[in-house]
This record gives structure tokens, sequence and C-alpha cells, in this order.
């Protein structure tokens, strides 16, 4: 599956443009909007939603308190059909998220991100399994490479998945790029795209169009 990840500084910029992009689900990114209101026009968006607030130490752009940022993911999971939430939340922030979301059948992504490097694969399996006793529905890993072996040691990840759960695993930077196509002709539950060129949300992110191109030449949906 394709995830476009859309920013803005208001949540209708958001909603108009995952409605106008062909990819399969949305990726909420909370964390650059200006205000934290008008959620509940998220309803109108007319894909799955992931909703995330990602936080400074993880790479994104949310500089607030812990407590008010599980605040706005505990008021956008009513709407949303998956809930990013980082490994380094505090266990009872945590539980209040799975909490909401049990209620609402959102499932958990729980996450790590390292946008410095790549560890070895034994350090990855262990992050993904401490996702997974987290309480993770889906374990992801998103690291920055250095190198193309930095790519095949998620590529090994992948390829070796006894986690018993779904993965995301996403190499980010230049050398992660053909990543972005690999990791779901591997096992990669998503890929992450951008809108269009220029509107990033991560280092190395290739177009909602581009991978479709790419995918229709493999004879990939």
């Amino acid at each position: 599956m394709i995830c476009v990840s859309v920013t803005g500084p208001a949540v209708e910029n958001m909603v108009d443009a995952a409605n106008s992009s062909s990819a399969d689900l949305v990726e909420i990114r909370l964390d650059c909007l200006d205000k934290y209101t008008d959620m509940e026009k998220l309803r109108q968006i007319t894909k799955p939603i992931i909703a995330t607030c990602m936080p400074v130490s993880e790479g994104g752009r949310y500089a607030g308190c812990e407590e008010d940022r599980i605040k706005i993911l505990l008021e956008a999971v009513k709407y949303a059909d998956y809930v990013s939430l980082e490994l380094s939340t505090k266990k009872e922030l945590r539980s209040r998220i799975a909490r909401e979301a049990g209620k609402r059948n959102a499932k958990i992504i729980a996450t790590y991100h390292d946008r410095k490097g790549t560890p070895g694969v034994k350090e990855i399996r262990a992050i993904l399994e401490k996702e997974k006793e987290a309480g993770a529905d889906i374990a992801k890993v998103a690291f920055h490479a250095k190198d193309y072996r930095d790519v095949m040691k998620l590529m090994d990840v992948l390829t070796e998945n006894e986690l018993g759960i779904p993965i995301i695993a996403i190499s980010m930077g230049e050398y992660g790029r053909i990543f972005r196509i690999l990791g779901p002709l591997l096992g990669s539950y998503l890929t992450y795209a951008s809108p269009e060129r220029g509107r990033e949300s991560a280092p190395g992110q290739l177009t909602v169009e581009e991978m479709r191109t790419v995918f229709g030449i493999l004879g990939r949906k």
C-alpha cells in the first residue's frame, strides 16, 4: 500500500491534499499544524487515516509537552483508522491512546525513528520486539541510510520476519530511496510517499505518482 503523508498549517489543507491523492491511505501529520482545532473535519477524508503527531525528538515538528501531544492524538483518533505512537512514549500515556483506539477499532502503529543512521540487524529486530511488547498492532522502524549496506539491513529484517505482526520498514535519505520501492515488495505493510515534489515529509520520499508508475512497471498495484 502507498500512504501519502500530508502536511499543512490547517486541517482543511490536509483534507484537500488527502482527497486529491491517488494513494491507498493517508498519514495526517498533526505535528505540522499551526493550531489544533477543526479536528472533526478529518471525517471528510475518504481514505483510511493514520493520525501522527511526531515530536521533535523523533524528527517531527511538535515541540510541546507530552501531555498535550497525547490530547491531540486522543482527539484525532476519533476519526482515524490507525494512530502512530512512538515507542519512547511513556507507558501510561500509551495506555490512554490504546484504550481510546480500542473503542474505535483503530490500530496502534508503534514507531521508532533514527535520522542519524541505521543500527545492526540484531538491534533492529530487538526494537521491533519492544514495539510488539508495547502492544503494537503494527511495528514501524525508520532509519537514515548512509550507504546501500544500511538498506540491505532492512531488507534482511523484512525477508526474515518472524515477529508475528506486520512491519513497516523505512530507509530514509538518498540511499534509502530505492527501499521506498523495495520495502512493499519484500513485505513492508506500506510505504510512504509525498503528494508532490517539494512536499516531502521525510528525506528520500518519492511522490505518489512516481510510486504508482514504478509499481505499474513491476506489475504491482
